[in-house]
């Protein structure tokens, strides 16, 4: 199109245009910034009320953990913490360890342990089972542990000898009593 107006008006022609041009877009730019303003104040409005929800549920469930939680978590402390007394080491005796250490340092060969167990029944009692290869090397773990001054007594049941080889056997062992200085 071929525009037959004066340069001046021209110019006036273009100003007015880029003038409309500007309200148009403003108001574009003010629409979409006011859509955008209504969902974020909507999303706003409704996080805050989730907030409050979850706010009143965190304060349930630390009264509900109060009450009954808390009851069970100071019994399974006080079970961790029996069981640990059980394995810590009383006034004048040795460590677990060293006991255990001790009963597997007097095995001879031929002898495999597959069970060390302490017995809190009994005190200073461990429960002992394995397999020996013959009779002739359960024996000898029995008298190594018998003249042992670690352990007072050791408790064989008749079961234990009366195969010749490839013996399954259970074995009590009591500790010897602290030595008073």
């Amino acid at each position: 199109m071929i525009n037959l107006l004066l340069p001046a008006q021209r110019k006036l022609a273009r100003a007015e245009y880029r003038h409309r041009l500007f309200i148009v877009g403003g108001l574009l730019t003010f629409s979409l910034i006011m859509v955008v303003l209504i969902i974020i104040s909507s999303f706003a409005f409704i996080l805050s009320r989730r907030r409050a929800e979850v706010l009143e549920q965190i304060a349930a469930a630390r009264r509900e953990f109060a009450g009954s939680d808390l009851e069970t978590a100071r019994r399974a402390v006080s079970d961790i913490n029996s069981l640990i007394k059980t394995l810590a080491t009383p006034a004048g005796h040795e460590s677990i360890a060293a006991v255990y250490r001790q009963l597997i340092e007097a095995r001879p060969s031929g002898i495999q342990l597959t069970k060390l167990e302490w017995q809190r029944a009994g005190v200073g009692q461990i429960e002992i089972s394995g397999r020996s290869e013959t009779r002739a090397a359960l024996l000898a773990y029995i008298d190594s542990l018998e003249t042992d001054p670690y352990f007072q007594k050791v408790a064989s049941p008749v079961k234990n000898i009366i195969r010749e080889r490839d013996i399954s056997f259970n074995l009590t062992v009591t500790l010897a009593p602290p030595k008073i200085l």
